[in-house]
């Protein structure tokens, strides 16, 4: 029998996310126009286990709502009590996103925040293939409009970017690290990132660099125009300390 606390079953995931046992890491977003922080983005930390191995059995069971919705919460706190804080993004799996009862929590939740919505970025995950994208619309579009950004995240890693870029609303597109240095590394992959970054004023959107590692990395980024970027070269993850 499976140990019902082990985070790789819904239960001990479950159990973890409302024990709130793992870290939460933070990660600058820099302005590649100034070099100033744009916000951080909260990633997820499980002990003795490797993020992607924890989270994708949690979005087959469904249960990833929970991290995704305790996350969310968390970030409201610091939000209120650090209003000064550049800005805090938080993930939402589209395994979550694309469950019918996932919008009421999101919305009942974003009550408590007294902060400004526009220090709430709220970016939906690529590693799940969503079968209703009209609930993902519906949830990304009331966020929009109530003044958080949205951003769409892993873009260029999977078969579901077009599609996604297609039907949902977004200020900010990150393209994924993989894409970045093959377009270093690629003419044709250059090219087609190129492509891409030409839809920033017909879509009216951003973009955001990830894995940028090297120095190298960043000055070919922002020769390219990208707006922003993450990745060790900028700044590595650290623990977020002021969760209590």
């Amino acid at each position: 029998m499976r140990d019902p606390s082990n985070v790789l079953t819904a239960a001990g995931f479950r159990e973890h996310v409302s024990e709130q046992r793992y870290r939460v890491m933070r990660q600058p977003i820099i302005d590649l126009a100034n070099g100033e922080i744009h916000h951080y983005e909260w990633l997820v930390r499980f002990k003795g286990q490797g993020t992607e191995g924890v989270i994708r059995p949690a979005e087959i069971s469904g249960v990833i709502r929970d991290l995704d919705l305790s996350m969310l919460a968390q970030a409201i706190l610091i939000l209120n009590e650090y209003p000064d804080d550049p800005g805090i993004a938080i993930n939402l799996s589209g395994a979550s996103v694309d469950r019918e009862n996932f919008k009421p929590s999101v919305l009942a939740c974003l009550t408590a925040l007294t902060a400004s919505p526009t220090k709430l970025v709220l970016e939906l995950t690529e590693s799940w293939n969503m079968d209703n994208i009209e609930l993902a619309e519906s949830l990304l579009s009331e966020l929009k409009s109530r003044g958080h950004p949205v951003c769409l995240d892993d873009v260029g890693a999977g078969a579901a970017s077009i599609r996604y870029l297609r039907a949902l609303p977004a200020n900010w597109l990150k393209i994924d690290g993989a894409f970045v240095a093959a377009a270093y590394n690629n003419k044709r992959d250059r090219a087609i990132l190129s492509a891409l970054l030409s839809l920033r004023d017909p879509l009216d959107v951003r973009f955001i660099a990830e894995g940028i590692e090297t120095i190298e990395l960043l000055d070919f980024v922002r020769r390219l125009g990208i707006d922003a970027g993450q990745g060790y070269a900028l700044g590595k993850p650290e623990p977020e300390n002021r969760i209590k």
